[in-house]
């Protein structure tokens, strides 16, 4: 059922910023995130943020792709890849970013600890199984790690920049063929 027609049938009136906090998740109060700021992001990150802000998709499920986003306002969000990351720093990039972290694939054992994605090196268009997009794009704290990754799944090592830019294509890739679709309905 689409957002709207939901909305209407149960009565509930939603406006302005309201509306976009109900829908990604985040409460707002006169424009103003009501969470607390976090200065420790990173500590027990999977149980303060267990679902993505974009796609509502379980983080602990998904902990060897998630990514978590630390603002200038200290404040934290929680995505279930860089798929939605890129979304979320398209939709906040006027707010600033502290610090963007991503699960290192190259590290056994679960939950996959979190690493510095600006550092971080990525494989993308492997065989791995991708999220979000029909792409696989995974963060490796280590070259090596990522070189080794690749030598068993194939694609190619790329920078976080890099990274983001082609979920970014993969994101109008997806939204101009639903508009086309759309149109021919």
């Amino acid at each position: 059922m689409k957002r709207r027609t939901l909305l209407k049938s149960t009565g509930l009136a939603i406006t302005g910023a309201a509306a976009m906090g109900v829908l990604t998740g985040q409460t707002f109060a006169a424009g103003e995130p009501v969470s607390k700021p976090d200065p420790a992001p990173l500590d027990n990150e999977l149980e303060k943020y267990p679902r993505c802000v974009i796609c509502n998709m379980d983080r602990s499920k998904f902990h060897f792709s998630r990514h978590l986003l630390h603002y200038s306002d200290e404040h934290a969000e929680g995505t279930c890849s860089i798929n939605c990351t890129s979304e979320v720093m398209v939709r906040e990039r006027k707010r600033g970013f502290k610090a963007i972290y991503a699960a290192d694939f190259g590290v056994e054992g679960e939950p996959k600890p979190l690493t510095e994605a600006s550092a971080a090196t990525y494989l993308l268009g492997s065989s791995l199984r991708a999220v979000m997009s029909p792409v696989s794009k995974y963060a490796f704290a280590q070259r090596s790690a990522a070189e080794a990754a690749m030598a068993d799944a194939g694609g190619q090592l790329a920078s976080f920049e890099q990274a983001v830019a082609a979920s970014l294509e993969d994101y109008a890739s997806m939204v101009t063929q639903k508009y086309a679709k759309d149109r021919q309905s």
